[in-house]
């Protein structure tokens, strides 16, 4: 027996229930929001700042055989335009070229970063 408060559907009809909002920390913003953001530097392509100390320290602390990736988020956004495409190599290759090239661009900063870490400078 319904309480007071339940309502009471008839068979063969629908409720229609509002679809849930993501929470803030899972909505997707556009790669410019992200850049706008995470932006450090005005020439600087890409939100990652791989210089950043805690990247050495990550480095340094991980075991041998884990991976790490200071550029991860701008890897998610080349990953996320891949998807957009649906994975088509051509359309990629024109919509995602900024994407690749930001993460290019990170990874050759961080290389350079732990070359010269290594060698003292």
């Amino acid at each position: 027996m319904p309480s007071e408060n339940s309502t009471v559907v008839p068979p063969g009809s629908s409720i229609k229930v509002p679809r849930r909002q993501k929470p803030e920390y899972e909505q997707e913003d556009s790669p410019e929001e992200i850049l706008r953001r995470f932006d450090t530097r005005p020439n600087q392509m890409f939100p990652d700042d791989p210089n950043d100390e805690r990247h050495h320290i990550a480095m340094a602390t991980k075991g041998q055989s884990k991976f790490y990736d200071p550029c991860k988020l701008t890897s998610q956004m080349s990953l996320r335009c891949l998807e957009r495409s649906r994975f088509n190599t051509k359309k990629a290759r024109e919509e995602c070229k900024e994407y690749f090239d930001a993460y290019k661009e990170c990874k050759a900063e961080w290389l350079e970063s732990l070359r010269r870490k290594r060698n003292g400078i």
